[in-house]
């Protein structure tokens, strides 16, 4: 069962039990995997310890889901977690990574910068001089957020949890492709696949997991949104 994020004095509070988070590391290394880069290196999870206070949390505060088998400045400003974390992965892209631009969900990741009669030409341009960048981006919050799943109890500072709020979207970009959702619709479809008894096929449980992701990805903003009013 997991909880909702919800803002503390200490920070960005969650829980996610060891099956949950286990699928949010296999979708963050999925689309790792899309973007060229590399998970961050397993260490074993730790078990389910709910807290004290998570205990009573609301029922609208919970989901379910399936069981299933420049890096130095950041280390100067973040978290005292952050050094060792930029240890771990900051080696862990590769120089010469081939990107598939033909995948409509690496499209959805990398899109283009223009539009119109002027995307041919200006495409090319903008990869070289951007899209790079943009891709290392998302890749550090990937593996960012990947190595944030150890714990159940997830307590997130607020560059954490825009990090994590962006691995969660790209995740949402990845499946909604998979999913084929081009208009509201098709969104429809997907949001009436709520329960774990209606993930009776693959499609099905993707329509699942990215309701679950969306749900997630909802409370955080709402949490940050919250902390800003």
């Amino acid at each position: 069962m997991a909880l909702a994020f919800k803002s503390t004095l200490r920070g960005y509070s969650a829980y996610l039990e060891k099956p949950e988070r286990q699928i949010l590391r296999s979708l963050f290394s999925d689309v790792l995997t899309l973007l060229g880069g590399v998970s961050p290196a397993d260490e074993p999870l730790a078990e389910d310890k709910p807290k004290f206070m998570d205990r009573f949390r609301p029922a609208r505060d919970t989901a379910h889901l399936p069981q299933t088998p420049t890096t130095e400045d950041s280390a100067e400003t973040g978290s005292p977690t952050d050094a060792a974390f930029w240890d771990l992965v900051g080696s862990l892209t590769e120089d010469n990574v081939q990107v598939d631009l033909t995948d409509p969900a690496v499209q959805r990741l990398l899109p283009e910068a223009r539009s119109g009669e002027d995307a041919d030409a200006g495409s090319a341009q903008f990869r070289d001089l951007a899209q790079d960048n943009i891709r290392q981006d998302k890749i550090a919050d990937l593996q960012r957020s990947y190595a944030l799943l150890q714990s159940p109890s997830l307590m997130l500072n607020e560059r954490e949890a825009e990090a994590f709020g962006r691995a969660l979207n790209q995740v949402r970009l990845v499946l909604s492709s998979r999913l084929n959702i081009e208009h509201e619709e098709d969104a429809e479809r997907v949001h009436k696949i709520d329960s774990v008894d209606q993930a009776t096929d693959v499609e099905r449980y993707m329509a699942l997991l990215y309701n679950f992701v969306s749900w997630l990805q909802e409370t955080l903003m709402q949490a940050l949104i919250g902390d800003l009013s």
